[in-house]
């Protein structure tokens, strides 16, 4: 059995110090075999923000595979931002982490889905180009023999309605088609601050298969957003994997129910556009 830990949106920066050390002690305590970080490692793009989360990083025993969120492209440094975005993470973040592990048991791909900005006002959302779509499919074709395969990014591909203010990932369908037709297992995802899961693909690209895009809510950050701290631990045994939820309660993370299924609450932006 596998097991990979998945944690987002850490925000050093805007993070409660008790919640790392918790994050850590629960990350030594389940052992998992890999640490998935899918994005926003800091608050502002600071580069101090930055070496906390290196610390971090360098703290656990686990390999962490990791992609940059939109809070990691540099906020009030402009220059940098729109000339330079991803430089800080690269000095600090890239080095000790991964964008891609192969193994026996798995193939798991990461993509940047953080712009420095966007043609819309609010320059948070996400997006997949033609080139990374073809990226992803390439890969995935390679590993097609792979027990489990998976993408993470940042950016949600599927936002369910109860959730306003956001929207889903732009040219998220073609990447959520190509990880169908490669019968790729699943998304790991953050950004909402959110916990649950969605499955794509039925009647879509592979009617004998579905894509399943799991969303974390904020490990370390005060911006909760009516929901506990947390993240996942998924439990991979060959072909099928189980998602088991664990959130911060009394001073550390304690497992807890079920991740939420969302498929009831979405008006599919993709299938109904």
């Amino acid at each position: 059995m596998m097991r990979i830990l998945h944690v987002s949106d850490i925000h050093f920066g805007a993070h409660e110090d008790e919640l790392v050390d918790a994050l850590c002690d629960s990350i030594e305590e389940l052992a998992p075999d890999l640490v998935i970080a899918s994005g926003d490692f800091t608050s502002a793009g600071r580069p101090r923000e930055f070496l906390q989360a290196r610390a971090l990083i360098e703290s656990l025993s686990a390999p962490v595979l990791a992609t940059p969120g939109n809070h990691d492209i540099p906020a009030y440094a402009l220059f940098e931002r729109f000339f330079r975005p991803l430089r800080r993470y690269r000095r600090t973040i890239e080095p000790v982490t991964m964008d891609r592990s192969v193994e026996e048991t798995h193939a798991i791909l990461s993509l940047n889905t953080a712009r420095a900005w966007d043609l819309s006002l609010d320059w948070s959302h996400g997006y997949v180009s033609r080139a990374q779509v073809e990226d992803a499919s390439s890969f995935f074709r390679a590993h097609a023999d792979a027990p489990f395969k998976a993408l993470v990014v940042h950016h949600p591909f599927i936002v369910p309605d109860w959730i306003p203010g956001f929207r889903a990932i732009r040219n998220g369908e073609a990447m959520l088609r190509v990880l169908a037709e490669h019968r790729v297992d699943a998304v790991f995802a953050g950004h909402l601050h959110q916990r649950f899961s969605v499955t794509y693909g039925e009647d879509v690209a592979a009617p004998d298969h579905s894509v399943t895009v799991l969303q974390v809510g904020t490990a370390t950050s005060h911006r909760r957003r009516d929901q506990p701290n947390g993240f996942a631990l998924v439990e991979i045994q060959g072909g099928s994997h189980e998602v088991i939820a664990h959130e911060y309660r009394g001073g550390s993370f304690v497992r807890t129910d079920a991740v939420p299924h969302a498929n009831a609450g979405i008006s599919d932006p993709y299938r109904s556009a």
